[in-house]
């Protein structure tokens, strides 16, 4: 049995001239992103800011380049941007909050995803709104992103009928970023990391200094390749290359040699040689390099605009939204659509699909605690009837998922809240049916006429293709999915009354849920997992200079997903601190660790330390899945209380839309 909604037919008029569009965007980007240097934008920003120092306290004035997807920081003023920077921090998915500190104005605080803080002041207000909004860009412009659009993208295609106007042989962002086989086999991170060989950035200098070739830590995160010998590695490397316009030499192998590459840039002249330990890991970079290279400011404009025009076309038209007052300027010339980039909400949880961050009408985040319960910035619940917005000022859902053109959130007479599902059929919250014909109220319980509760039914192709999208970047060898009759993920299953949690953390029948197929997105008929008998265990293993070393030992079962091993041993890593999980050498963000089977890893998965140094850790643990619900649970609640906190400190700049408009 499958759930779903027919396709939309679209005139073969239109479908031709949208393969021509997408044909011209393809020639397009080839010239804009090619090997010729002065074609490819270096940085989207550069200047002076002030800093706060970490250990210190005091304020420091540094140079900064914004390039991509990372803030780089230098003394002074540079012409050569390879050079060692001070800092090279990872806007990915990181928040940015506007505040004031002690006193010292025009402020403003970066957090990344690893929760890691920075705080700037800018020389005056117009150059800090200047600053934010180019670094709210920035933070757009990942692997991971570009994953996710073009998939979308092609997933927008294949739901009006109009899949083959993206073609597979295709060289350009949209073919390269929704390549199948690579996603399967690739964390959404993307990139590569490890130890190499080399001689560094400047070979010759080395020379000089009588200094010869040597093991570094080497991490490729989207556009950068960064180079670290010990300490922090998060933020601190030893030198920089930024990978567009670059060529990925392979060298000729010698008998008994390291398997040798290279990466030159053409845009500065640099070199570096790269000594790898097999012929397998050295394929893994340089394929990895060259999808770093497509990583870029350009190639995700080409992407964005792909998907608008490729959206005119779909079953839900999106309306222009309000303008809203005080946005960052220095905007996209074409804006990315919210929904594919809300990953996380602002305090680090998935997003269920189709599901945006939402905002109150002053502007200030709604926030769902780790028990399913929304607040408001003041810390009071709110209730379903609450206006709601998203980043660019489109009002919500009472679920959070933008509303279509001409639909308003619905209620029953007693103002209980309603959805549209996947099926295009409209629910409450417990997932029991409420029929279109009956009677739908608006907020203040006036009736809606029957035209404004059919037009609510679009959203349910943003929702079909956003569980199709998560689906097809979940990759192989990952727990199976499910989702309530609204289309969003369970919080937890109860095994002994045969119940599910949802979102709100209210427990709904079985029978309310619905599978989601593996590979294709596909909504069934669900089955609840079962766990297959035995046991086996996993070594988790962390490498030093080239040496792997065993840190202990976990029991698994059948279902036990890494982010259920992580529970079970972050007790015994005080020698390591805070920790990642690699898959083939690819951090694995804290979402994918809750998808991802132990059980794919063979017995053996990788962890890499913040810190580049040895470690005593040893442990044998098995599973107890109630003790590490519990944890969860805990390390959720303070979490949540961390973010709840900077939440009253300042404004974070995903919102300023007014209830009054």
């Amino acid at each position: 049995m499958e759930f779903g909604i027919p396709k939309l037919n679209v005139p073969a008029s239109k479908l031709e001239k949208l393969a021509n569009d997408i044909a011209a965007l393809e020639v397009s980007a080839v010239m804009k992103v090619g090997k010729s240097a002065a074609n490819v934008p270096t940085f989207q920003r550069q200047g002076y800011l002030e800093k706060l120092g970490h250990a210190r306290m005091k304020w420091f004035k540094r140079f900064f380049v914004l390039r991509d997807s990372f803030l780089l920081s230098y003394n002074l003023q540079k012409s050569d941007f390879t050079v060692e920077p001070r800092a090279a921090i990872h806007l990915g998915n990181s928040n940015i909050q506007i505040m004031e500190h002690q006193g010292k104005d025009f402020c403003f605080l970066i957090t990344t995803i690893q929760k890691d803080r920075f705080l700037f002041a800018a020389a005056s207000e117009d150059e800090r709104q200047q600053w934010v909004g180019d670094l709210d860009t920035s933070r757009s412009v990942t692997h991971a992103n570009m994953i996710k659009l073009a998939v979308e993208n092609q997933m927008l295609a294949e739901e009006k009928g109009a899949a083959g106007v993206v073609k597979g042989d295709s060289t350009t962002a949209l073919a390269i970023f929704s390549n199948e086989e690579y996603i399967r086999n690739t964390p959404i991170t993307g990139g590569a990391e490890g130890w190499l060989k080399t001689a560094g950035f400047n070979p010759e200098e080395q020379k000089k200094k009588k200094e010869g070739v040597e093991k570094k830590y080497f991490i490729l995160r989207d556009s950068h390749l960064l180079m670290f010998n010990s300490g922090d590695i998060l933020t601190k490397p030893r030198g920089v290359m930024y990978l567009i316009g670059t060529d990925v030499i392979v060298e000729d192998d010698k008998e008994g040699d390291t398997f040798d590459f290279s990466v030159k840039s053409d845009q500065c002249g640099d070199i570096i040689t790269l000594g790898a330990p097999s012929l397998k890991v050295r394929n893994r970079w340089v394929t990895a390099l060259k999808i770093g290279g497509r990583c870029s400011y350009p190639d995700f404009q080409v992407l964005i605009k792909q998907h608008a025009l490729i959206s005119a076309v779909a079953m839900t038209p999106r309306a222009a939204p309000p303008s809203a007052p005080n946005q960052p300027s220095g905007a996209l010339e074409v804006p990315p659509p919210p929904a594919l980039f809300e990953t996380f909400d602002l305090t680090g949880q998935q997003l269920d699909p189709a599901v945006q961050q939402a905002y109150d009408g002053e502007g200030l985040p709604i926030l769902r605690t780790p028990d399913g319960i929304q607040l408001s910035a003041g810390g009071d619940e709110v209730v379903a009837s609450t206006p709601r917005f998203n980043a660019s000022g489109q009002q919500l859902d009472p679920f959070n998922r933008p509303l279509p053109p001409g639909a308003v959130p619905m209620f029953t007479s007693d103002g209980a809240a309603i959805g549209v599902g996947p099926d295009a059929k409209h629910y409450l919250l417990d997932g029991s049916e409420v029929a279109s014909s009956d009677k739908h109220f608006d907020a203040d319980g006036n009736e809606l006429a029957p035209t404004i509760i059919k037009a609510a039914d679009a959203v349910a192709v943003d929702i079909n293709v956003a569980i199709k999208v998560r689906e097809k970047l979940k990759g192989d060898n990952t727990n199976p999915e499910a989702v309530d009759a609204l289309g969003r993920t369970f919080r937890a299953s109860n095994e002994d009354n045969g119940m599910l949690l949802n979102a709100d953390g209210v427990e709904v029948p079985l029978a309310s849920a619905r599978g989601v197929a593996k590979g294709t997105g596909l909504l069934v008929a669900y089955e609840a997992p079962k766990q297959a008998a035995g046991k086996s265990t996993i070594m988790v293993q962390m490498e030093y200079q080239g040496e792997t070393k065993n840190l202990g030992e976990v029991e698994i079962g059948t279902n036990t997903t890494v982010a259920d091993v992580r529970r079970m041993i972050v007790s015994e890593m005080d020698d390591v601190g805070p920790f990642v999980f690699l898959q083939n050498y690819i951090e694995l963000l804290k979402y994918e660790e809750r998808d991802k089977l132990a059980a794919s890893f063979d017995g053996e998965i990788m962890i890499r330390g913040k810190e580049l140094a040895p470690v005593k850790a040893k442990f044998t643990k098995k599973t107890s899945k109630m003790a590490v619900y519990e944890k969860e649970k805990e390390a959720e609640k303070s979490e949540f209380d961390d973010i709840f906190a900077r939440v009253r400190q300042g404004k974070f700049l995903r919102s300023v839309k007014g209830a009054e408009e």
